[in-house]
């Protein structure tokens, strides 16, 4: 009953699956920021953002949110109602059904991480963005101007600088820090369809020792050698 049900509401409410990589061809450029949680993403793409757009003349736009707004708005729901999505849950069989049956403004999972996919990428071809997170990497990665950055470090460096947002125990931020580790980790594998190299990203920076000046110059650096911000230099 539950098989007959279901495929009856993804026939009726879901559209045809597409890879937005094959639907639309990007120039760039455009860098992703994957981190592991407790590792800060934001202050490196703001300043990333502000020294790109000085060297190249251009408006360099930093995305997290948005893109959750962006998808939101193509599905026609509150943001609320899609953020489940970005950590890695899912609605049963029955919750799938009766959302199908009760509202005509029901979205599939499916469909709304294929509407997610396809921001992500609308973005990517404008140029000059920064997107952390949200699977940019996968989503991105065959853009020849693409610039790949993953920030890492020690678990326990990572629960102590999640202690001073949330002044919780070590072994509280520990726990939290390793769940969305793998949320994160279960969404970018959706979007690849099997677990993910870490041979796809440029450039992995440990956070614990690196400053956040160091990495944005060096990000800069390695963008100009490897052709992101214009004619590519051959590296030996």
């Amino acid at each position: 009953m539950d098989n007959i049900l279901l495929k009856y509401m993804e026939k009726r409410y879901e559209s045809k699956i597409i890879d937005p990589k094959k639907e639309m061809f990007c120039e760039g450029p455009v860098v992703t920021i994957s981190r592991e949680c407790g590792c800060t993403a934001i202050n490196i793409a703001n300043s990333l953002a502000a020294k790109l757009s000085a060297k190249t003349g251009k408006r360099w736009t930093v995305l997290t949110k948005e893109i959750l707004e962006r998808s939101a708005k193509e599905l026609n729901l509150d943001p609320a109602k899609i953020e489940y999505v970005f950590n890695s849950m899912e609605k049963s069989t029955w919750d799938e059904i009766l959302a199908a049956l009760s509202s005509k403004y029901y979205q599939s999972d499916r469909k709304i991480k294929k509407t997610i996919a396809e921001v992500v990428r609308s973005f990517a071809c404008k140029g000059n963005c920064i997107i952390i997170g949200r699977g940019g990497v996968v989503l991105t990665n065959d853009i020849e101007r693409s610039f790949h950055v993953k920030l890492h470090a020690p678990l326990e460096w990572r629960a102590s600088q999640l202690q001073k947002i949330y002044k919780l125990s070590m072994e509280e931020m520990l726990k939290y820090a390793e769940e969305i580790d793998k949320k994160r980790e279960i969404l970018r594998n959706y979007f690849n369809k099997e677990p993910l190299s870490t041979t796809v990203f440029d450039v992995i920076y440990n956070s614990k020792k690196l400053r956040d000046e160091d990495i944005v110059d060096s990000c800069i650096d390695l963008m100009e050698k490897k052709g992101v911000l214009g004619k590519q230099i051959v590296m030996g």
